[in-house]
């Protein structure tokens, strides 16, 4: 995939204060990236930098432009970078006393398209966010669900490339976050970048294809999340073992091996070992040399928070 915004040893300052320090990321088109990291980490701070909110106190950061196929700088090109983003702030930024209908044609007449061409994205639009049967409804008048669909509509009116959000799921509850996550999918897979800052991490877990990690105004992992989980806190790696009739035997060998625990489950155990590989080399021999069968033997990759929680200790 081309490139869409680098972002080349980026450091923001406020008053001599580090928000963000030497941040290096790449934003392939396509993506569904992820930024994770507690309150005061810099997340919202970098999605103002990728957005061209914020220019940088160092470093740049560089955007894809469909003239000469090349990379230029966001902050000296923003009148052309505009008409490519949509940004949908945490707090919603339509206008309560307006229709879904009335708030879409404000919001797309900002970008001076023509008629035809905004009708036509306005009538897409609410039928992907399901809000055709509530579009002459005042905004004030619709649920907080519905609410951040017309938050996010207003940002795509356009046909951004690339669609960033800061905390889309922030106040709502499991089900509208499911339904929002699937919604961000959606506008994915219409060929949209999608670039969202959250502290759900089991959602981002979901939905994304990359992941950036903020931690104390660095970006500590960037990148595919299938890597990160690969190559992550190896020490939160589980090995699950259904066995037949001989789990004793099994607990007792383990325990000649280098593992922090071994839990029963009764039908399944749960091993936590020091080093994944070494252990699965050795339990592999064991259940060769015994004989033993087994029902199933499986690996279990670190999860986004087990990395997340990992990082924020250190």
């Amino acid at each position: 995939m081309a490139e869409l915004i680098q972002l080349k040893g980026v450091t923001k300052e406020y008053k001599k204060n580090t928000v963000l320090e030497d941040v290096s990321l790449t934003i392939e088109e396509g993506d569904l990236y992820g930024i994770v990291g507690m309150s005061g980490s810099g997340k919202t701070t970098l999605l103002n930098l990728i957005s061209g909110f914020l220019e940088p106190s160092s470093g740049k950061v560089l955007f894809h432009t469909s003239i000469n196929e090349e990379l230029r700088d966001l902050n000296k090109n923003l009148k052309m970078f505009k008409k490519d983003i949509g940004f949908t702030p945490q707090h919603n930024s339509f206008y309560h006393k307006l229709t879904v209908n009335e708030n879409l044609w404000h919001f797309g007449s900002l970008y001076k398209l023509r008629k035809e061409t905004l009708a036509e994205n306005i009538k897409n639009l609410l039928e992907v966010t399901h809000l055709s049967d509530h579009k002459h409804k005042l905004a004030d008048q619709l649920s907080g669900g519905m609410q951040k669909r017309l938050d996010i509509s207003c940002s795509l009116v356009h046909k951004p490339k690339l669609l960033i959000l800061d905390e889309p799921t922030a106040d709502l509850d499991p089900i509208l976050q499911a339904e929002i996550m699937t919604l961000l999918q959606g506008v994915n897979k219409q060929g949209i970048t999608v670039v969202f800052a959250s502290h759900h991490l089991d959602s981002v877990e979901r939905v994304c294809n990359k992941v950036a990690i903020v931690h104390h105004g660095k970006v500590e992992n960037a990148g595919l999340l299938e890597t990160l989980r690969n190559s992550n806190s190896p020490d939160h790696f589980t090995i699950n073992i259904k066995s037949e009739d001989n789990k004793e035997e099994i607990i007792n060998r383990l325990k000649e091996l280098p593992v922090k625990k071994i839990v029963d489950k009764g039908s399944s155990l749960i091993i936590y070992p020091k080093n994944v590989n070494k252990i699965m080399d050795q339990l592999l021999t064991f259940i060769e040399e015994e004989n033993l069968h087994l029902k199933a033997m499986d690996v279990r990759k670190p999860s986004l928070s087990e990395i997340f929680e990992k990082i924020a200790k250190e």
